[in-house]
Order: structure tokens, then sequence, then C-alpha cells
């Protein structure tokens, strides 16, 4: 059963029975997917718990010794019942560390079909990606992972259906409850200061993984639908002349770069050995640097992260009913009509004006319901009532 678009010379995603196999590089999706990942062990090690990043999947891989690509186990999780206000609080605590990594990681793409939601073998909420082939962006706002919704008013709408966490508002609600707003928003914070705490170790063990430097990170140099109307006569930019080249082969275009070397690179053989390179200058597109390993992820974009990434969390989740004073844990929340107010148990305090927010992030309350579903994965095929 094939799945999704096609790339690179006609290849799909497609189902094989209990696997899934993917024509494509698995390096960065065995790394934060496997059960077998040096890093999965270090970050349970760091964390002092394998709870703790327990809701990532844990999968085991196939990988194709002749070519690029191999299978992967298929995710095996039950839909989450109706959840009790303890588990309710686990949720919270599970969106606001996955917000936290994904952003600390550079991950981006992480939309609400991307994403499983239920419970495994073992009772543990899992929430994580089917896919991970875009890693070490330096992120300055959890909204670039698209698991929350960017505030540009040209993509406004759009990156408010795509919203990954949009899969938990069946549990969490709309809007959420303050007692679970302040886990999650603790929950961020107290991630991103872990991985900063370790930052050092986690970059050693990403730049000693054998491979690092062949593997593709993939780049998405415009969305979707904007190659399915190439044809018209709006759209800007131009297709390039590498994108042309692959849509007219019936390919949805497929680029990529490599850790440590400069250029924008896509396929050129149908057997994936020979690479083009996009000019390096002109009017093409130009690359942000990516997270230097060897100095731990560490980025000045990281302070950012922390006080505009906190806000930008508070920000999707806010709601005019949610007024007051609010404690749990290291967080007490003040919010009034105008204002929102973080005191933490560290002596810190962070302020912001509510409409400020609105700057960073959209809501992820919309009226209607695609991708909130309670299924494990959403389905194939959904239709927007309020379309």
């Amino acid at each position: 059963m094939r799945l999704g678009d096609s790339h690179n010379f006609g290849r799909h995603v497609s189902f094989r029975g209990d696997r899934v196999h993917k024509p494509r590089s698995l390096f960065w999706e065995q790394l934060l997917l496997s059960s077998e990942s040096p890093l999965r062990a270090l970050l349970d090690d760091a964390a002092g718990s394998p709870g703790f990043f327990g809701f990532l999947p844990r999968l085991q891989f196939f990988p194709d010794t002749s070519g690029p690509g191999g299978e992967v186990e298929r995710i095996a999780l039950a839909p989450l019942p109706g959840l009790t206000a303890a588990r309710k609080r686990e949720l919270s605590e599970v969106v606001g560390r996955s917000l936290a990594l994904w952003s600390w990681l550079g991950a981006a793409d992480l939309h609400w079909e991307n994403l499983a939601l239920g419970l495994d073998a073992s009772d543990r909420i899992v929430f994580g990606p089917l896919d991970v082939e875009l890693l070490l962006a330096d992120l300055a706002l959890p909204t670039e992972t698209k698991l929350l919704p960017d505030a540009d008013p040209e993509y406004a709408e759009l990156c408010r259906h795509a919203a990954g966490v949009r899969r938990a508002l069946p549990y969490l609600g709309k809007p959420i409850a303050a007692s679970e707003l302040l886990v999650l928003a603790a929950a961020y914070r107290q991630t991103l200061r872990l991985l900063d705490r370790h930052a050092e170790r986690i970059g050693s063990v990403m730049n000693s993984l054998p491979g690092l430097a062949d593997a593709p990170i993939r780049l998405l140099l415009r969305s979707t639908s904007d190659y399915a109307r190439a044809d018209s006569p709006a759209l800007w930019p131009p297709l390039l002349p590498a994108e042309a080249e692959q849509l007219a082969r019936g390919d949805v275009p497929y680029f990529f770069r490599f850790y440590g070397k400069k250029g924008i690179f896509y396929y050129t053989s149908s057997d994936l050995r020979q690479l083009g390179r996009l000019p390096l200058r002109g009017d093409v597109p130009q690359l942000e640097p990516l997270l230097d390993l060897a100095r731990g992820l560490r980025s000045p974009s990281r302070q950012k992260l922390r006080q505009d990434g906190f806000f930008t969390v508070l920000g999707a989740f806010d709601h005019p009913t949610l007024t007051g004073k609010h404690e749990a844990d290291a967080l007490e929340l003040v919010l009034t009509a105008r204002t929102v107010t973080a005191r933490f148990s560290d002596g810190e305090e962070w302020s912001t004006s509510r409409s400020q927010l609105r700057r960073f992030v959209g809501s992820v309350y919309l009226p209607c319901q695609c991708g909130e579903t309670r299924s494990v994965l959403v389905p194939a095929r959904t239709i927007c009532s309020g379309a």
C-alpha cells in the first residue's frame, strides 16, 4: 500500500505487513525513534529516568544495506481512553516536553498528520512523529517545528489547521484548563533547562555517529500545495530548474543538505547515486547555519527559545477564560485581561502583554475538529467542517 507523495524517481513510502518501507535515509529517524539509539540512552541517563522521554516511540529499524532507506516497525498503540485528572496531567507534561525537545533539536514538519498519539504495551502515553527528516535547525521559537501555529498572516490559517499539538486537544480540552496549562508550560521550561545542562554530552554523542556527514537533512523549499499549482502564473517565486525537472518526471521535488557541507542537493539519477546541487550564489534559496554539534548545539537563539518560546507556548493555548493566579510545582502564573506574568521557584519572573503573544503564535483553538481525532493516527483523509 503506497503512502504519501512520490519523490526521487517515483519512490513511495509503503506498508509491508507489520513494517513500513521508506526509500530514503533513516538516519535521523533511527536516532530519535529507535529503542537502540545512543542518543535515547543518553537522554534517559540525563533525565535520571527512562520515563521522562518515554513519550517517544521505541521502534525497530531494518536498514537496507544495498542503498538508502529500509524498513521500520509499524507503530502499535492503543487509542487513549478518557483521561483521569492524573493522566491528563501526564499528557500535559508530555506535550510540554515534546515542544521543548523538538525545538531544542531543531526539528520541523511536525504537523498533525505526522504524529501518533496513544498508549503503548506498557501503558505509557506515546506522542511522537512518524517521520524525522529535518533536524539541527537553529530554532528560536517552537512555532518553527510546526507543533504550534505560526502567526505569519500569509500562512496563519494553514499553520493553525496543521499544528501538531491539536492531536492532544480532544483530551486536554478547548480551552485547556489553567491547571494543565501550568503543567505543560513548566514541563517546557524544565526540559529546555535539562537539555541545556547536558548539551555538551548530547553534541558529542551526535558528532561521533558513523555516517553523520552523509545523512541527508531534508529541506522544504516550498509547500506541496505550491507544487500542485506549479502551472499557475501567480506562483512566486518561480520554479527553479531543479524543481521543474523533478515535477516533469512526476515527483514532488525533494531537496536536502548535509551536516558540515555547503549547498542544497537533490538526486539526479534513478539509483540515487548522483547528486545535483543548486548554485551557491544568485537568486536561489540560501541556507541558515545548522546547530554546531562540536559546540554542544549552543546558539544565541537559545535564550529566545527559553523565554519567548515559553510565552509562545502559553500564547498558543491562551483563552479569555484563563484568568487569575494559578500555582503548581515550580511555576506561578498570573493572568489578567492584559498581562501574563510567570514566577518561578528559582526567583526568575517574566511578564508580557497578552496582545504581544499574538505576534508570535496563533491559537490552536479552531471551531472545526479536523485533525483533532481520537485515533492513534490521523485518518488518511479528513474533511474540515469549517472549510
